[in-house]
């Protein structure tokens, strides 16, 4: 087993705390009160100016997406699509990085009538949270800060 650094620990740290918060406001908030911290609402063309801006230190970007995953998989609440993507953007947002987060629907297959919804956060081309599972969404918003 890999030992982790202290850099990889104090981000798991912080990951798990930022997923907490995220699912208790997704609880207990409505969407209208979570966008400012999601940043401003942007079009297609902002977004992939936005998402293709450089970041001196990709390694973080790395270690914040793995982070993410550890701490989601070690969590008693969910942590879905929106809760990691909320959490990502919360760590990447106190060092000043800037982040994109989609929103996109796409109708199931296997029912009739229903949406499913989906959320993900890309940064300098890099898709940190939802990046398996964004093909075939309609992108219905867009946020960055």
């Amino acid at each position: 087993m890999k030992k982790r650094s202290v850099k990889e620990y104090t981000l798991f740290v912080e990951a798990w705390i930022f997923l907490a918060v995220s699912r208790s406001l997704i609880l207990f908030r409505p969407f209208r009160t979570l966008t400012p911290l999601l940043g401003k609402p942007i079009n297609q063309e902002q977004a992939e100016q936005a998402i293709a801006l450089p970041v001196a230190d990709m390694d973080l970007l790395l270690l914040i997406q793995q982070a993410i995953l550890r701490a989601g998989r070690r969590s008693p609440w969910r942590t879905m699509c929106f809760e990691t993507a909320l959490a990502a953007k919360m760590m990447l947002s106190i060092r000043n990085i800037k982040s994109v987060v989609f929103f996109g629907v796409k109708k199931q297959t296997n029912k009739e009538d229903t949406m499913k919804a989906h959320a993900w956060l890309i940064c300098s081309q890099f898709t940190i949270t939802g990046g398996a599972n964004n093909s075939g969404y309609i992108i219905v918003g867009r946020f960055v800060k």
